[in-house]
């Protein structure tokens, strides 16, 4: 295929992604001209075969479980586990004016490294795009694409506790540590419970179904507690990974440290397919504690002066390595707490809190405060028998008779299931804007809140981030604009069990459209007054302009140059990747 050839085609399959959005071009038609490009490469009848025995029968035929479904099946899709068992489902249906989930024709299901060996060769031989799924949760559409192959890992979920780890080629003397191993398919509830057994920690991800070896870890990767623990792609000692010449890797920093940094915040599917990761452990902390609920504000100018105040309380007392979640700020006056404190005490967070609450108190005419403390032992954080005894309406429960014992998710992560994105943008806030600009950020967040609600995520920017895990993550590829951030601000919204082709499910375009515009309105006055931050490259914007340095900043020509060494054909491409700018 020339270059000529493969543009066209890259073109004509962005008319099916985006089909019915920008490029209102009828599906079949363009389907039937994608077919005709694709003919001369799409692999025939025998090749399939041929790599169906070389993957030991493990290829399996895709498709998407909403099309022609029925009742039980769209009840099914709102259980995150029971969709990460579907090899053609997607977390996310897709994005407004961005893309639309479609299902790969074929997928190696694969239960070990060969597999997934096979599955690249086969691909780079018969220049057909792969793609890789672990568990789905991915909001750029990048664990899909039409004409492709998939590589499902969703099957290979081995986890091995390490009391004294040596990454392979540490010279002698090399100091052991704690660790964990997982495979490519593992979800952060498995590897949790799996720690917490054993009384260590890893740090991860909040949602229990997201994967542990997947684009969360590869692409940094921020957790509750990572103020205390740093990123997922901190913790990172060591990978598998199968690169784009089929070779089978093993990287760390004395193995091949370039693409040891690379995969430690560069992006997940961009490097290379990890088969496993070992992750740092630590010991389990004492405590944890949580503070719902919200606080309401009598006017538009008490609401004012309560963000100044919340504000002024982050710098004060949130600032440090004990306090993660986030604080959310809307156009009904309203401040919602979901805030975790790390071995503290239930009356260290409260004497913590009256710091920012005493003055409000004193005013109960303007502001109503609705808060709720509680402390467990940090051993009960991943047990459902402690939830359902304690804050049932908490969790949700996998409600299959079939499904594996204590398998749950929080109840909030369920507005994600099955989710028809219409926007959404992140932005980190530096430290320094709160401190010198605190009247312009203030009315910042107050006019963004008269447009539309708002996350303050406290754990997803790193300022205040305990020095251990500072010097961990000063290593990895995570934009340097992290570390002097209070939070990441989010902005989103989205339309749940929505799907593009299925009559009486299809999404609201005409509310996406509205939505979309006042996320982007908003947004805009917050980066006004924060230009070049910096945004997370895991829950960025579809459309987000100069996203090189605005994802990886200084640290993007380095990881190019390394991409091109290790995939100079750019086999593993996608969308806002490092290197995906370029044919």
């Amino acid at each position: 295929m020339t270059n000529h050839d493969y543009s066209r085609r890259r073109f004509i399959n962005s008319l099916i992604v985006i089909g019915g959005g920008l490029l209102a071009v009828p599906k079949s038609f363009a389907w039937t001209i994608r077919k005709s490009f694709a003919k001369s490469q799409w692999p025939s009848k025998p090749d399939w075969e041929a790599l169906n025995k070389r993957v030991e029968n493990r290829l399996i035929r895709t498709q998407l479980p909403w099309i022609n479904a029925n009742k039980k099946i769209f009840q099914l899709l709102k259980n995150p586990f029971w969709n990460e068992e579907q090899p053609g489902a997607l977390q996310s249906t897709g994005w407004f004016n961005a893309w639309t989930a479609v299902a790969s024709p074929y997928a190696v299901k694969a239960a070990n490294t060969k597999d997934i060996v096979e599955a690249v060769n086969f691909a780079r031989e018969h220049k057909i795009k792969l793609v890789i799924k672990g568990t789905g949760h991915d909001y750029l559409g990048r664990s899909c694409a039409p004409d492709s192959l998939l590589v499902w890992t969703h099957e290979m979920r081995d986890i091995t506790i390490h009391e004294a780890f040596v990454p392979t080629g540490a010279p002698p003397g090399t100091a052991p540590v704690h660790a964990m191993t997982v495979e490519a398919g593992t979800r952060w509830l498995e590897a949790y419970q799996a720690a917490t057994k054993a009384g260590r920690y890893v740090q991860g991800g909040g949602c229990t179904s997201v994967g542990a070896c997947g684009g969360f870890t590869f692409g940094s990767g921020f957790g509750s507690f990572s103020k205390m623990f740093g990123t997922g792609s901190g913790s990172i000692l060591e990978a598998e990974v199968v690169t784009a010449d089929g070779q089978v890797r093993v990287v760390n920093e004395y193995q091949e440290p370039d693409l040891y940094f690379a995969i430690r915040g560069g992006g997940g599917g961009t490097f290379g397919i990890i088969s496993r990761v070992t992750l740092l452990s630590h010991s389990i902390p004492k405590s944890v504690g949580l503070i719902t609920g919200e606080i309401k504000a009598s006017s538009d100018p008490a609401y004012r002066e309560l963000i100044d105040d919340f504000v002024a309380f982050y710098l004060k007392t949130l600032d440090n390595p004990h306090w993660g979640e986030s604080v959310h700020f809307d156009s009904s006056n309203v401040m919602s707490f979901n805030l975790v404190s790390l071995n503290k005490t239930e009356q260290e967070t409260k004497a913590a809190m009256e710091v920012f609450l005493s003055k409000l108190r004193q005013r109960p005419e303007e502001f109503t405060i609705d808060l709720k403390f509680m402390e467990t032992d940090f051993r009960n954080m991943w047990n459902y028998e402690y939830w359902d005894k304690a804050h049932p309406d908490f969790i949700t429960h996998d409600p299959r008779p079939d499904a594996p014992k204590g398998q749950f998710w929080w109840h909030g992560n369920g507005g994600e299931v099955s989710t028809y994105w219409t926007a959404y943008q992140s932005w980190w806030i530096p430290t320094k804007t709160l401190r010198h600009q605190r009247e312009q950020i203030v009315q910042a967040f107050f006019d963004a809140s008269r447009i539309t609600g708002f996350i303050f995520q406290i754990n997803k920017g790193l300022s205040g981030e305990s020095a251990e895990a500072r010097a961990r993550d000063q290593q990895t590829a995570l934009h340097p604009h992290c570390f002097d951030a209070a939070a990441l601000v989010l902005l989103g919204n989205q339309q749940q069990q929505k799907y593009v082709g299925v009559p009486g499910m299809e999404p609201d375009e005409q509310a996406a459209e509205k939505h979309s515009k006042a996320v982007t309105k908003a947004m805009s006055l917050i980066r006004e007054v924060t230009p070049n931050a910096g945004s997370y490259a895991n829950e960025a914007d579809f459309f987000l302009d100069n996203w090189q340095e605005l994802l990886w900043g200084t640290n993007y020509p380095r990881l190019l140059a390394i991409k091109r060494k290790y995939d100079p054909d750019n086999f593993f491409k996608v969308h806002h990747g490092i290197g995906s700018e370029e044919l």
